[in-house]
């Protein structure tokens, strides 16, 4: 549905600037709205660039973002419970588990939300495709996102199965390819390409078919 950062001619879309609004933390609604006006410009860029029409808002890319930014909101404002109820919601109608203490700024988008998961901090313009995303279980120090979390920059790209864990911190613009898994810190415009599959030996079987072990 979407271009890949990895095909040509995606670097502009995908790190075309969203609004940036004053107050990353959403800690008022006025700034919650500007933050959820930003993330459904940059997907509405996303789709007309890709031929179509139809509007961000019905997606379900901008539904998941749309219950992070109200359970953000909320749990900034100490209603916890209220909170955890649509950070429920959303992980029930979307598939997406994205808890309510990331920060995340403005211009987020996650292509298909089932199977993402994003426990962290990161910038503007977060892409996440899915089937991955990012979070903790391999230390428990605190860089600035929480114990054990991961800290972004701008304009990080995760394509589809990619997921970054650990207290790690990425750079700017830095593009994580498909099924790589990021356990260390890596600087500005730096790209993680798709492992590609190593074929050690082949063996042929009694039947006469020829199998591949990798």
């Amino acid at each position: 549905m979407f271009p890949s950062p990895f095909s040509p001619g995606a670097s502009r879309i995908m790190s075309e600037p969203a609004e940036s609004p004053g107050d990353p933390e959403g800690t008022t609604v006025v700034e919650t709205i500007r933050l959820l006006r930003a993330d459904r410009a940059r997907l509405d860029r996303l789709l007309r660039d890709r031929g179509i029409s139809a509007s961000a808002i019905l997606s379900p890319s901008f539904l998941c973002v749309a219950l992070y930014r109200i359970s953000r909101y909320l749990f900034v404002n100490g209603r916890t419970i209220a909170s955890r109820l649509v950070w429920q919601v959303n992980l029930f109608l979307t598939g997406a588990d994205i808890s309510p203490i990331c920060r995340l700024g403005a211009g987020l988008v996650v292509i298909h939300p089932v199977a993402a998961t994003i426990v962290g901090s990161a910038g503007r313009c977060l892409t996440v495709e899915g089937h991955g995303g990012l979070g903790g279980g391999l230390a428990l120090n605190d860089i600035g996102a929480g114990p054990g979390l991961p800290l972004l920059g701008d304009e990080v790209h995760l394509a589809r199965g990619a997921s970054i864990l650990g207290p790690v911190r990425i750079g700017d613009r830095v593009r994580i390819g498909p099924g790589c898994t990021v356990v260390r810190d890596l600087p500005d415009d730096a790209e993680v390409p798709a492992h590609e599959v190593l074929i050690l030996r082949r063996t042929r079987s009694s039947t006469g078919e020829t199998h591949d072990a990798v």
